[in-house]
């Protein structure tokens, strides 16, 4: 209630703009015959005394809510009213007494006074109200623009909320995708895997029907011929058509060997990957025309058997891509075990790979062509590593296997011997 009634008596105090001139002068005039009306009111208690304090009252107001100008008008009008009325003689304008000089006096300078007084403070007020304006326009602005900016971060965080969820639900269908893919890539690891040793194993088979079949019909061949060339010595011309067609089952039978052999040494099996490395060599050196220098122990302690076999592969995919590719007039091949690993070395002295090849090469990308990545999935799954040197002229491949299982020192005895000279 007390709230209620200052926030009543600030409207009342409060200044009226100097643009609203009627109203104000309006009020000034009512002020002063409110003034003149109250005095008649208050007559039967004052009495001859105090014949402005109405006045002054009404111009303190004025001065203060409508300005200094209609204040004036109020101080006249009810000067005029007061004075005609209430001063002694009463009713009369042109007659009064000399004692109320004096009060005449008071009055206009006590109403100068609150005239300044009232102006002073209106003056103030209305700055103070065009100060109260702009900060209550600012609060206004700044509640709209944090109600726009709430806005603003609502729909902000909305769209970041739909925007995750679509990111999720993205990252959700490529981490599927992923795994499908590596699920696929695993499975044609082990399908290429499971090719390569079917491969092995049909090599093994052709190898040994090459020698048990072709073989031993090539080997009867010579026999019939040796018969042949017994029942009748007596013409020359059947004598060298016998001798041409000896040498002819002579190179056919060494041909069918020699397939067999690259198709599976049994040198591999038999005697081991030191000797079946060598005798590849010395063949790869007669049949390419490259000087190859071989640094392999005659006795190796042996790794296991499949260690043996994809070293083997590895040395006879270099070698071709060496014949094939590079140029080179001669390479070098170097193994050795160290511990419980055996390491093959194949370099040559060729035009080298150029580096993007090389790189595609080093990430085992899918262009890299079949041998390098057999190479390379062969020595992975055994747990060995397999690297690929090229300094701009001359490659270098470089194999580290774990020789997880041990055999029997790999000897070269008679039969071995016997077997290598055959094949020479």
């Amino acid at each position: 209630m007390a709230g209620a009634f200052r926030k009543n008596l600030s409207s009342i105090l409060n200044p009226i703009p100097r643009q609203f001139v009627s109203r104000r002068y309006s009020i000034a005039i009512a002020c002063s015959l409110l003034a003149v009306i109250l005095r008649w009111l208050l007559d039967p208690a004052l009495g001859h005394v105090a014949f402005y304090v109405t006045i002054h009252i009404v111009v303190a107001y004025c001065a203060i809510t409508c300005g200094y100008a209609p204040a004036i008008v109020t101080a006249l009008i009810g000067f005029v009213g007061i004075f005609y009325w209430f001063v002694d003689p009463r009713h009369s304008f042109v007659s009064f007494r000399p004692s109320e000089i004096h009060g005449l006096v008071g009055f206009f300078l006590l109403t100068i006074v609150l005239i300044a007084l009232g102006e002073a403070v209106r003056s103030k007020q209305l700055r103070l109200n065009h100060t109260v304006d702009v900060l209550t326009h600012e609060a206004a602005e700044k509640l709209h623009a944090q109600q726009a900016l709430r806005a603003a971060h609502d729909e902000l965080e909305e769209r970041v909320e739909a925007r995750t969820r679509e990111l999720s639900q993205t990252l959700t269908r490529l981490e599927a995708e992923i795994a499908f893919r590596e699920h696929t890539e695993e499975q044609l690891r082990h399908l290429s895997l499971r090719l390569m040793t079917l491969q092995d194993e049909e090599r093994r088979h052709i190898a040994c029907e090459l020698h048990d079949t072709c073989g031993q019909t090539l080997a009867a061949m010579k026999m019939s011929i040796a018969l042949i060339r017994q029942l009748d010595n007596t013409r020359p011309e059947l004598q060298a058509l016998v001798d041409d067609l000896n040498a002819l089952a002579d190179e056919a039978l060494q041909e069918v060997r020699t397939t067999s052999y690259l198709l599976h040494p049994p040198l591999l099996d038999e005697a081991g990957i030191s000797s079946a490395a060598r005798w590849f060599l010395e063949g790869f050196a007669r049949r390419s025309g490259i000087d190859v220098q071989v640094d392999i122990p005659e006795k190796m302690e042996r790794p296991d058997r499949n260690c043996e076999l994809v070293l083997f592969r590895v040395l006879q995919e270099s070698l071709t891509n060496v014949h094939r590719h590079s140029g080179a007039s001669t390479a070098s091949v170097q193994m050795q075990r160290n511990n419980d690993y055996v390491q093959l070395e194949i370099s040559d002295n060729g035009k080298g790979i150029p580096r993007e090849r090389l790189n595609d090469l080093s990430e085992a990308r899918n262009s890299t062509g079949v041998g390098i990545a057999g190479m390379r999935e062969r020595v992975r799954e055994l747990g060995g590593d397999l690297e690929i040197l090229s300094a701009g002229a001359g490659t270098s491949v470089h194999v580290t296997l774990p020789a997880s299982h041990l055999a029997h020192p790999a000897t070269t005895d008679s039969a071995t011997e016997a077997q290598l000279s055959s094949l020479s």
